[in-house]
């Protein structure tokens, strides 16, 4: 294990043959707070505020005061017993909510105006999914060929699949695994391969609008893959190079952090800060990068970015910046 970690540091460290973009004060510091709990995750936003998730109380949320920080615990409520698997998760969309449960292959959604969960879409099994609204779906699941496909549900409806936008380049699987988004008060969603420079932009009937690229030059997935004799399953037999780690939109701009280290980056830079690449939503042509620095021994855990405010998570605090373009 210390020998695959060690070739991993060491090709993630590599010159990756590009340089970033480092505008002065793009971001500015603005509120922190201890949530004094590592268990929680961000589930979306509605007005002035937005919400986080309990991984293992499924039907417990927190709201809370994008200005302020202050928080209020919430309860989900539904007509029936509520059994939540292990991998389900709540997402929040303005006044729209969701409880996405892929391995039971259905979606659960309510509203925020009593956050009772009324309604069922049902449809194939999935490991991502994009609530676009109470009534459809876009997901990932894995179709026909043993590959991945994107795919849209709407409620009474019919499943509509696209097995022609995840193009394999060793297995199918893992090497067509992302991030799959939506960009808020647009008709759009971005999917972001995790271990490629590359990135697709659809609208909400899966249709490409564009192919993207990130700044990096990792165009071919350097991944290894391999079966498991005992079950038959396949798997990573070796630690993959991660390009893309995360990433999240706002109505302008796609930010994707990246686990690769820039030509113009010291080896301090890289192990202490994280790199955030932003990109144009219209036409996916890279505008800068800017860093969020360790806080309070914490490296930065995930983040979103609600209209002009990021809001980044580091462990168990909160830490908000407001965005200067």
């Amino acid at each position: 294990m210390i020998g695959l970690y060690s070739i991993t540091e060491y090709r993630r460290n590599l010159p990756n043959h590009f340089i970033r973009k480092l505008p002065p004060f793009p971001i500015t510091a603005d509120n922190v707070k201890d949530l004094r709990n590592r268990q929680l995750y961000f589930a979306g936003q509605n007005g002035d505020y937005f919400y986080m998730g309990n991984r293992y109380i499924k039907n417990l949320l927190f709201q809370v005061d994008l200005k302020t920080l202050d928080t209020q615990k919430v309860l989900l409520k539904a007509p029936r017993n509520f059994k939540p698997l292990e991998d389900a998760y709540v997402e929040i969309d303005s006044s729209s909510l969701f409880l996405i449960d892929g391995i039971k292959a259905r979606i659960s959604t309510g509203s925020t105006t009593d956050y009772t969960l009324t309604q069922d879409i049902v449809g194939p099994y999935f490991s991502v999914a994009v609530p676009l609204s109470v009534n459809s779906i876009l997901f990932r699941s894995i179709g026909g060929n043993n590959v991945n496909v994107l795919g849209k549900q709407q409620v009474g409806g019919r499943t509509f699949v696209r097995e022609d936008l995840l193009k394999k380049q060793i297995d199918g699987v893992f090497c067509t695994d992302g991030i799959f988004l939506q960009v808020p008060q647009r008709n759009k969603v971005f999917y972001i391969y995790h271990y490629r420079n590359q990135f697709l932009s659809l609208d909400t009937n899966l249709s490409l609008l564009y192919k993207g690229k990130t700044i990096d030059t990792n165009s071919l997935a350097k991944i290894k893959v391999g079966r498991i004799k005992s079950s038959n399953q396949v798997t990573m037999a070796a630690p993959p190079l991660l390009v893309n780690k995360q990433a999240c939109a706002n109505k302008d701009y796609l930010f994707i952090r990246s686990a690769l280290k820039a030509d113009n980056e010291t080896d301090d830079m890289h192990d202490k800060a994280t790199a955030i690449d932003v990109y144009s939503v219209n036409d996916g042509k890279y505008k800068l990068s800017f860093y969020l620095p360790e806080f309070a021994g914490e490296k930065l855990t995930d983040f979103k970015v609600y209209d002009k405010m990021l809001v980044a998570l580091f462990g168990h605090y909160i830490y908000t910046f407001k965005l200067n373009f």
